[in-house]
């Protein structure tokens, strides 16, 4: 059983045809403190662009790549149970990149490549998502700019 703690290994393993599927799929259920209202999980598998250089699109490939996104978002209990884990919504998982945590104790992003925390103007970043129209989804970047990066000249060498 899925749960909102689940990784995405453990998402792609079990609802795998329907994320290939690049649909919203509702992959857990969760009480509220109101018996009124439960709280839904979604995930969604995107491709996405990276922030590759032109060398390393050219020479490595990189430039895109594919990603689970999630949102949360609370539905009526009475209108919840019409769902199960598992289906697909006609909605999208928008991601929004902020300096202000989502939720109490939300990790900041972190590049995989090196551990490190992302920043924007030294301030940690946070990925916000919700769920928008079909055809809207998508991830909407901070804009970093990157660092300056010398030119070394090679010497030549006399022949």
């Amino acid at each position: 059983m899925l749960t909102k703690n689940s990784t995405n290994a453990q998402l792609e393993s079990v609802l795998s045809a329907q994320l290939d599927t690049k649909k919203c799929v509702l992959f857990a259920k969760a009480p509220t403190s109101n018996p009124e209202y439960t709280t839904l999980f979604f995930a969604q598998k995107a491709e996405v662009a990276t922030q590759a250089t032109e060398a390393q699109r050219l020479l490595l490939g990189w430039g895109n790549s594919t990603r689970i996104l999630r949102a949360i978002h609370n539905s009526k209990t009475s209108i919840s149970n019409g769902f199960q884990v598992g289906q697909t919504v006609p909605l999208d998982i928008f991601i929004e990149e902020k300096t202000v945590p989502a939720y109490d104790g939300q990790p900041a992003k972190i590049n995989p490549s090196t551990g490190e925390v992302i920043t924007y103007n030294s301030l940690p970043v946070y990925e916000h998502g919700s769920l928008v129209s079909e055809g809207q989804g998508g991830i909407k970047r901070l804009e970093r700019t990157p660092a300056p990066v010398s030119v070394l000249t090679a010497a030549v060498m006399p022949a």
